[in-house]
């Protein structure tokens, strides 16, 4: 998918699965350092850690998630080159931002509660109703500043003020389409999950279904609806990076440039030598994909696909010449015919009358050395 031209959000809900198939094994480590870093938290509560500070820590820590889960996604779906190891080094001063974010949102949102009661005391549900499509507009208009901060390693205000930007005119209901349709497919999947493990296992599998001794088979039955629960959650976060990306490259498109970009097939490439020359087979420093980035264009050149018409009309007289533009040499010439254009044999000729004229001089200077001199007496 060409994420530079728009497309629309079935499109995306889809390349939204495969980026997640792509990304099976990046993000199974990712739910490995996932689990570790929980489990510090669940550790400190053991060892009698404050519980406020291992609240702030998991706060922290899911902050950090968060951004670190955008930017192995982007980094498979924009191809930038980002290794994982890279996306957790380049997670810890977006994680910063998102917590200024969230802390700015939370106060967004004590306010509106506030106001939202005051105008339900005296409007009712009107007012309620209102305040709370207010609320739900604005968090449309804000839900991009997530993957901008992560992404894009925008400041919190910042990011505010480009998803606003983001999301006005047709992007808006693109938005809103999107949310809809991905809160309609999440919905269906939870509960689907929910009542497979509340309603249908222990209604219709009560015989060998005992919640206090589980067989394997049922513990791996709950380790699938969790995998598929934590699946959904990747695949709703792909496609809303993927909608993300695809309005950035919208919004920047009219100063868009492409990059120079440099392809290695199976055959590896020999490298130029100090005299610009190829070297030989076998010899000179090989190129290897990792040393793509560093490789810059010194020089380029088109070509289109056909000739100026000037050069074309020249060919067409030298190596398809009409019978007008035939010159023939005599056989004393001692050579075969050759068939030149008109401007070459006009060319010819007059070298030819050059060369004649040039032949008769020596003749002349001859001729009148031997006349006799009289002298007078």
């Amino acid at each position: 998918m060409d994420l530079k031209e728009q497309q629309n959000v079935f499109r995306l809900l889809w390349e939204g699965l495969l980026l997640v198939n792509r990304s099976g094994l990046v993000l199974a480590l990712y739910i490995f350092l996932a689990i570790l870093l929980n489990a510090v938290g669940w550790v400190g509560l053991h060892f009698g850690v404050a519980p406020i500070f291992v609240k702030l820590y998991n706060f922290v820590i899911s902050a950090f998630l968060v951004v670190l889960l955008f930017r192995v996604l982007a980094a498979k779906a924009d191809n930038f080159g980002e290794s994982f190891s890279n996306s957790i080094s380049a997670s810890v001063f977006p994680t910063i931002y998102i917590i200024i974010f969230n802390i700015l949102f939370s106060i967004f949102g004590i306010v509106m509660t506030l106001f939202g009661g005051m105008v339900a005391t005296t409007l009712k549900l009107p007012g309620l109703v209102a305040i709370l499509l207010i609320i739900l507009f604005i968090f449309i208009r804000v839900v991009f500043a997530f993957p901008a901060i992560a992404v894009k390693e925008q400041g919190p205000i910042k990011a505010i003020l480009y998803s606003w930007e983001l999301t006005r005119g047709k992007n808006l209901i693109r938005t809103i389409a999107l949310f809809l349709l991905m809160e309609i497919i999440a919905a269906a999947c939870v509960g689907a999950i929910v009542r497979t493990l509340y309603v249908v296992i222990p209604l219709y599998y009560a015989d060998s279904f005992n919640i206090t001794a589980l067989t394997p088979e049922w513990y791996a039955v709950g380790i699938g609806c969790l995998l598929l629960f934590i699946g959904i959650s990747f695949w709703m976060t792909a496609t809303m990076l993927l909608f993300f990306l695809n309005c950035d490259y919208g919004e920047n498109r009219g100063s868009y440039t492409p990059t120079a970009q440099a392809e290695l097939f199976d055959q590896q490439t020999q490298v130029f030598g100090a005299d610009n020359n190829v070297l030989p087979a076998n010899l000179g420093k090989p190129v290897h994909p990792e040393d793509l980035p560093s490789v810059s264009v010194v020089k380029s050149s088109v070509k289109t696909g056909q000739d100026a018409p000037n050069i074309q009309e020249h060919l067409d007289q030298v190596y398809q010449p009409q019978p007008n533009d035939v010159v023939e040499y005599a056989d004393e010439d001692r050579m075969p015919t050759i068939l030149f254009d008109d401007d070459t044999a006009r060319q010819i000729e007059a070298n030819r009358q050059l060369w004649e004229k040039k032949q008769e001089e020596p003749k002349k200077d001859e001729g009148e050395d031997t006349q006799t001199i009289k002298m007078s007496k």
